[in-house]
């Protein structure tokens, strides 16, 4: 069946670490292919129904990754050692137990070791003729965390997947824009998708699996990728087609978003270094529907956190938007 591992996120939290278990099947051979990028792996993430998984494989085996990983969620339904023999280039992370799609990101890429990590869904199909020596060699070339591709639907024209923060009336406001030219800079990359670069991917710390939805865990990673001088940005060369429906996010204010808060909106920078005064406690407590104690308690674990990575920090969450150019100015 395999070999049973675990993975350690070593992400920046305020909780505490957890540990992962999952068994590995399959990826014992390379693509064959006359192309092969041997720097870039492809890391495939499921959702959904899997009847479709021996087509999607059949399209992927040919595109020139030298590494492919799918992470598979506990209770798969289908004969996972049959698709794992006919494709045999494949490994296959099995999981114990869910985990977010961060998470799982943060596993899969510890265990690509390749340069870079391009993410996909199993309902998302790279353009084949985006992924090419030419594009892989200007990678090389740029220093950026993440390259992410225009998103397209199963029928139409590009999505607006890249995401601008800004201020409206004090408050956050996030805007989704088509992109545009190339090299435009995006928040976070949309659904997870884009072409991570590995050292830097764990330098920043990858995905806080402490916060469970998708957006605010996404909003999470963005900020702090831009706070500490990272980029995300589009290359129009590079693109990717759901091939089924768009799926949207729960913008909800919820427990998670508390979280969101202290280590982003709630830090200041000094021109030196970040920090998360005791001033915005008052704030935070009043508007978190928490006790007293239980807020203080999560407000000085956030507190401790950002004092262990202050010297990360090139912005705070306001001047970072300030610095963003809006498209509706």
């Amino acid at each position: 069946m395999g070999y049973a591992g675990n993975a350690m996120s070593t992400i920046p939290t305020t909780s505490k670490r957890i540990r992962i278990s999952y068994t590995v099947l399959g990826g014992t051979e390379k693509p064959e292919t006359k192309n092969r990028l041997d720097r870039l792996s492809l890391l495939v993430l499921n959702r959904g129904k899997s009847i479709f998984k021996t087509e999607f494989f059949k399209e992927i085996e040919h595109l020139g990754f030298s590494k492919v990983i799918s992470i598979e969620n506990p209770g798969v339904n289908y004969e996972i050692e049959t698709v794992s023999r006919k494709f045999p280039f494949v490994k296959f992370l099995l999981l114990q137990e869910s985990c977010s799609a961060g998470e799982q990101i943060n596993i899969g890429i510890e265990e690509a070791k390749s340069e870079y990590i391009y993410v996909i869904w199993n309902d998302i199909k790279p353009c084949q003729s985006s992924i090419s020596l030419r594009l892989f060699e200007n990678l090389g070339k740029e220093d950026f965390l993440c390259t992410v591709p225009i998103m397209k639907p199963n029928m139409g024209e590009a999505i607006p997947s890249i995401v601008i923060p800004a201020f409206k009336k004090r408050g956050l406001k996030i805007i989704y824009t088509v992109p545009n030219k190339n090299s435009v800079i995006s928040l976070f990359p949309y659904d997870y998708c884009g072409i991570y670069n590995r050292e830097k991917f764990l330098y920043t710390g990858g995905y806080d699996y402490s916060i469970l939805n998708q957006y605010w865990q996404k909003m999470d990673f963005g900020f702090r990728a831009n706070m500490w001088g990272e980029k995300i940005v589009c290359n129009t060369s590079l693109q990717a087609t759901y091939t089924t429906d768009v799926i949207g996010d729960d913008t909800s204010i919820d427990k998670y978003y508390r979280i969101f808060f202290l280590k982003n909106l709630a830090v200041r920078f000094n021109g030196d270094s970040g920090y998360l005064p005791w001033s915005k406690f008052l704030h935070y407590f009043l508007r978190s529907g928490e006790g007293f104690f239980s807020a203080k308690k999560n407000f000085k674990e956030a507190k401790k956190w950002v004092e262990l990575n202050k010297f990360r920090f090139n912005f705070d969450s306001r001047s970072l938007m300030e610095l963003w150019s809006d498209p509706e100015k």
